[in-house]
């Protein structure tokens, strides 16, 4: 560092480092990367204070530098103007200072904050001028990577978007469950210009509907109580989380998991998670763990969502800023407000579109919206002539509330609004992008040109001049009816369309597990439970044998047997190299007599399969019952446990320590393992094993 030659203004300082407690010097870095080093006369002198009072008014500061730069001659003269004064009163001259002057809020106490504060603060406050927020911008929750978050953060957009709360406003919205009917337009206008990460804790679950920390209630005593109709989101989520999963939570959730993007001919069926959400790392690997957890939480107990790519990255942004619990407290709220609209596919403005049939309405009101006079007629008819498909380009635009577009913070500006007033707001956000790129789309050549542009819609728009110039774009086009009524159903695009042909979607459901728990593996249930039949489904299973706990005995294993003898049963079997073999039946092992007569069945034996997972595999194989034959299964002392006939597809013996598995015409399955021979252990390395007609493993006892 060296000593400055001139005067150094603080609007051109960039960050104060060094202003910790205790500090006894703080370092100004410049703009331009020059620094100086700042110490006080008094070496006993702490310097945090100083540090933090300097860095707490940057942001004013460098708001003063571009207000200035619009100062006018004029202007000045008319202020210097002493008959100008006298015509003016205090409150008056203190709003023409404001207005070129904002840094004097944090460097003047006694002054009040400007009367061109937004709509709520000026509500709350009436006649007075409302003194702007004090607290802190910044917040990280416990599941974001902090280090990252601040990469894409900017000081300055934080303490703008602070400047439009004011301190009474605050208060006041700590005491609030909810917002009031009377406040909700003003709230709604003050919340388009964003919130900082401080407020964001208080400010997003109002627009959502409910606070989720407990408001404080004064009572006429003066004393501050908690609210008798506070719900806490811990206790809410427990229950959720025993509906969903029962008493035995999984510990990991791998891919895939319920991204909502199953079921139109534009999207894979089931991608992996970060291909769905673009600013998945932001959040630390416990982070990354809650949204699968609360997509899989989503999935297991709200049956109406079907598809919806915006929800996963909704939920994400969400788990910057709240903990698992508030996150979904704050989307259950949503999901049930949507669930109360009585006619969803004809409604002016949706909560959140969450099937194809929505999304397909919503892009052709994009369109329609779009190529009007004063939004981006232009850009649409240019790149309709370079070959693009509007309505699949609209789809993917929408599809996932323009996360893919568009940075993080302004996917943050684009939330809050949501939060508050539905999925209009995407779709404003989308014209407002097109109409600001709309010159960088007319100079287009190509498609290939204009598809970079439009995978970039957002590039450059991190700043707080850039975040604020997109909102007010958004929110300045005159739409008079966003209403889905007369808005044709037929598909605009084939991207949207549903899947024909021999198309099976993918299936997301697990079944709800009970200590003892066993030894199946988590992935192994999901992809299993959706081979089992649906009237079976509803059943939650509980272990009832394992050999670990009961014994090897296999008179015991037909006694246990024998007290659930009309339920159905899926059977696992651990082999030592790490292969997992069993099936399912529409009947628990009995004592038969030969084969079990599948008259006496109470349930179809068509329900009935077998399965393997090799440890060289990621995911299971299952063979499905062929009709082929009527041997299903038979028990017995001598026996054993045999499953399938024409050669069994799985044969336990009955000291309950070997299987073998054959090639089986009851389930047209081949021999479901192979066991390594000791001279080929060596050679085998990491090659595929293929089984063979007949093979006999040892079981690892589990």
């Amino acid at each position: 560092g060296k000593q400055p030659t001139e005067v150094m203004f603080l609007s051109s300082i960039s960050a104060v480092i060094g202003r910790e407690k205790g500090s006894q010097a703080m370092r100004l870095v410049h703009a331009r990367g020059v620094w100086w080093t700042f110490e006080h006369p008094r070496k006993d002198d702490d310097m945090g204070a100083w540090g933090k009072d300097i860095s707490s008014r940057l942001g004013h500061f460098r708001q003063a530098k571009r207000q200035s730069q619009r100062l006018t001659h004029s202007t000045i003269a008319h202020i210097r103007d002493p008959k100008n004064l006298r015509r003016m009163n205090n409150r008056r001259l203190r709003r023409i200072v404001h207005r070129w002057l904002p840094c004097l809020d944090p460097c003047m106490g006694d002054v009040r904050a400007s009367s061109s504060a937004f709509a709520l603060s000026r509500r709350l406050s009436g006649l007075k001028d409302p003194a702007p927020w004090r607290g802190e911008r910044e917040f990280t929750g416990n599941l974001v990577d902090r280090d990252k978050l601040a990469d894409v953060s900017d000081p300055e957009l934080q303490e703008a978007q602070g400047a439009h709360w004011s301190e009474h406003v605050v208060r006041y919205l700590k005491c609030c469950q909810s917002i009031p009917e009377e406040l909700a337009l003003d709230f709604s206008l003050t919340l388009r210009m964003g919130a900082p990460d401080g407020l964001k804790r208080l400010i997003w679950p109002l627009a959502a509907g409910d606070a989720v920390e407990a408001p404080k209630v004064v009572t006429r005593a003066g004393a501050s109580i908690t609210s008798t109709t506070y719900k806490d989101p811990d206790t809410l989520y427990q229950g959720v989380l025993h509906r969903a999963f029962g008493d035995v939570r999984p510990d990991k959730l791998q891919d895939p998991v319920p991204t909502f993007c199953q079921g139109i001919s534009g999207m894979d069926e089931a991608p992996p998670l970060r291909a769905v959400v673009k600013h998945l790392s932001l959040l630390t690997q416990n982070g990354e763990m809650a949204l699968r957890r609360l997509l899989w939480v989503i999935q297991l107990t709200t049956h109406q969502v079907e598809f919806c790519p915006f929800l996963p990255n909704l939920i994400a942004t969400l788990l910057a800023f709240f903990e698992e619990a508030e996150t979904m407290m704050i989307v259950t709220g949503i999901l049930r407000e949507a669930e109360k609209e009585p006619h969803p596919d004809k409604a002016s403005n949706l909560r959140i579109t969450w099937n194809s049939v929505q999304i397909n309405k919503q892009a052709k009101v994009f369109l329609r919206e779009g190529q009007k006079k004063n939004i981006a007629p232009e850009a649409l008819a240019h790149l309709q002539e370079l070959g693009f498909d509007l309505h699949a380009l609209a789809v993917e635009m929408l599809q996932d509330g323009l996360a893919t577009r568009i940075p993080f913070r302004a996917l943050c500006r684009v939330v809050g609004s949501f939060l508050r007033e539905g999925s209009e707001v995407i779709l404003r956000y989308g014209l407002a992008l097109l109409k600001l790129r709309e010159p960088q789309i007319l100079t287009c050549k190509t498609k290939e040109e204009a598809q970079k542009v439009l995978e970039n819609l957002g590039e450059g728009m991190t700043t707080c001049r850039a975040i604020d110039r997109l909102s007010k774009a958004a929110f300045s086009f005159v739409v008079k009816d966003f209403s889905m009524a007369r808005v044709s159903s037929f598909w605009g695009s084939d991207y949207v369309a549903p899947r024909t042909g021999d198309y099976k979607a993918h299936m997301f459901c697990r079944p709800r597990l009970f200590p003892p728990r066993g030894h199946c593996p988590d992935e192994l249930w999901a992809a299993l439970w959706a081979w089992v039949p649906t009237s079976c489904r509803i059943f939650d299973p509980h272990l009832v044998y394992t050999p670990s706990t009961h014994g090897t005995s296999l008179r015991t294993c037909l006694e246990i047997c024998k007290k659930n003898q009309e339920s159905p049963m899926i059977f696992f079997a651990y082999t030592r190299e790490g292969d997992v073999i069993g099936g399912f039946s529409p009947n628990i092992f009995v004592r038969t007599n030969g084969y079990f007569k599948l008259r006496d069945l109470r349930r179809p034996a068509e329900d009935a399969f077998v399965f393997r997972k090799l440890h060289t595999k990621t995911a299971p194989e299952v063979f499905c019952w062929s009709g082929m034959n009527d041997m299903l299964l038979k028990a017995s002392e001598i026996d054993g446990l045999i499953f399938g006939g024409d050669a069994a597809a799985v044969a336990i013996n009955r000291d309950m320590n070997r299987a073998t598995t054959s090639s089986s015409s009851s389930f047209g399955s081949p021999a479901l393992v192979m066991p390594l021979l000791e001279e080929e252990e060596e050679s085998a390395g990491e090659e595929e094993r293929i089984p063979k007609d007949k093979s006999s493993v040892e079981l690892c006892g589990k």
